[in-house]
């Protein structure tokens, strides 16, 4: 019997290895149920098989680009904001690669732009220095021994600042001098 959708060789007779035996069992007591040959039973899952699997793909592939279009908007908005923190992070003056450094209020107050201070082994503020001047001029202090400020520098704020900072101290505390830098 052919009608276009089934092919003439209905009736032959195939084989399939490698099927697990109790499944078996159960789909042959499920088509038995339904009055309906293994064959016959076999055919509708295997279309339907097909069928989720063909939409699966479609689903798959639109899932796909779906997230293609969100990664290269993603990727637009992290190349936006990096362009940002970049151009933030340059609007700086970076003073780096010291022994040894010390500020006064003079140097601070004759910044043009915020100062970044990194690989210095000992940066020390002056006296004249106060917490207001050194939070509006320095940005940052990165990968320094030893930072030693004045009385009146609120030492948890200033760390806030600090990164690989081995040591804050203020002048006067024991092992840092007590005097006036100023310039």
């Amino acid at each position: 019997m052919s009608d276009g959708n089934r092919p003439q060789e209905e009736g032959r007779i195939r084989s399939i290895r490698g099927l697990n035996d109790d499944l078996y069992r159960e789909f042959s007591a499920k088509a038995r149920e339904l009055g309906v040959s293994v064959g016959e039973l076999m055919n509708v899952a295997m279309s339907r098989l097909l069928v989720s699997m063909d939409a699966g793909t479609s689903a798959g592939r639109r899932l796909a680009d779906a997230l293609r279009s969100l990664g290269s908007k993603l990727g637009e908005a992290q190349s936006r904001a990096f362009k940002s923190a970049v151009e933030a992070v340059a609007d700086f003056d970076l003073v780096a690669d010291l022994d040894e450094l010390r500020v006064g209020r003079g140097d601070l107050e004759r910044a043009r732009r915020p100062l970044v201070f990194s690989n210095i082994r000992r940066l020390e503020f002056g006296d004249d220095v106060d917490w207001e001047l050194l939070s509006s001029k320095v940005r940052s202090i990165n990968v320094v021994d030893e930072v030693i400020v004045p009385e009146g520098i609120p030492l948890l704020e200033l760390a806030s600042r600090c990164r690989l900072v081995k040591r804050i101290a203020r002048r006067g505390e024991a092992g840092t001098p007590r005097g006036d830098l100023s310039t």
